[in-house]
């Protein structure tokens, strides 16, 4: 069963990511690639705190949004490619900006899902 979650929450995760790169505009900035990249940071913090620590949801159906949806819909490959594109041009200041932002943000983004989660938490608790 999992591997049917996790299958079928992939195709979502790289079909949204695929749209992602369609609707944001393509410059020497890898924009696409960093957005989907902070957004699934997010996510991923939200499925491991908020999602993984609920005993009602499935584990099956946690993996498949974590390792399906997340997996699928960001891209560390992307990432590296597009830096080596960059510093291959002669762009180092974009390359080692979005190597920055990538990883500053990236933390912060899961830190923000963390805090997100825990305020859900503690709601679901008070009512």
């Amino acid at each position: 069963m999992f591997y049917l979650y996790v299958g079928v929450f992939s195709a979502l995760g790289g079909m949204s990511r695929y749209a992602i790169s369609l609707i944001l505009p393509a410059t020497t900035f890898p924009i696409a690639t960093l957005t989907v990249n902070l957004l699934g940071c997010f996510l991923l913090a939200i499925v491991n705190q908020m999602l993984a620590e609920n005993e009602k949801i499935p584990a099956a159906l946690i993996a498949g949004m974590g390792t399906g949806f997340v997996g699928a819909f960001t891209t560390f490959s992307s990432f590296s490619v597009d830096n080596i594109r960059l510093l291959t041009a002669g762009h180092y200041g974009i390359a080692i900006s979005y190597m920055v932002i990538s990883m500053v943000g990236g933390l912060l983004m899961v830190q923000l899902g963390y805090k997100v989660a825990a305020k859900y938490r503690t709601r679901r608790r008070a009512v």
